[in-house]
């Protein structure tokens, strides 16, 4: 059978983020680790790592985390404009200046959309921090603004990873 089937949605598996001062490791082994989740990709992980745990998510789960976070009124012009943005900053950046004010605004409210999307995908998948209950609300306090931002985003990556492919990676 061609196809591949994820076994169950019960699936956990304790990951840290790089931007924690205790995870050391050049730019290719932090590639690696999250396209596999493998922390033996990483040069060092230090004993005061923040590990978190997260749950792999069903299809139905991932769905009601897009309906919570507004699937049903988010913008489809603003999705369409989000497929369509350049790469390159420069091109990025002459693109979004050309785009009219409704454009723009329909951009951002993409942008957000998919934002509260992130939150709620990780509410449902964040089991603990250090092996203690933690909310996702705690992740909002993370300072500075870049190792918040960072932090969502790689455990955004590895919840998408073990949902859709399992624990193993690509």
């Amino acid at each position: 059978m061609a196809l591949s089937f994820l076994t169950s949605s019960d699936l956990t598996l304790d990951v840290v983020v790089t931007c924690d001062s205790s995870v050391t490791c050049n730019d290719e082994q932090r590639d690696k680790y999250l396209e596999t989740g493998n922390l033996n990709e990483l040069d060092n992980v230090g004993d005061e790592a923040s590990r978190f745990t997260l749950k792999a998510l069903s299809p139905s789960e991932r769905e009601q985390a897009e309906t919570a976070a507004g699937a049903l009124t988010r913008s489809e012009l603003g999705r369409l404009l989000w497929n369509q943005t350049p790469d390159n900053d420069i091109e990025r950046a002459n693109w979004h200046h050309q785009l009219s004010n409704d454009e723009r605004s329909a951009l951002a409210d993409y942008q957000n959309y998919l934002n509260r999307v992130y939150l709620e995908m990780i509410r449902v998948s964040l089991q603990s921090l250090n092996d203690e209950p933690v909310d996702v609300d705690q992740l909002q306090l993370i300072r500075p603004e870049a190792a918040r931002l960072q932090t969502i985003t790689e455990l955004v990556l590895h919840v998408q990873r073990i949902s859709l492919v399992g624990i193993e990676g690509k």
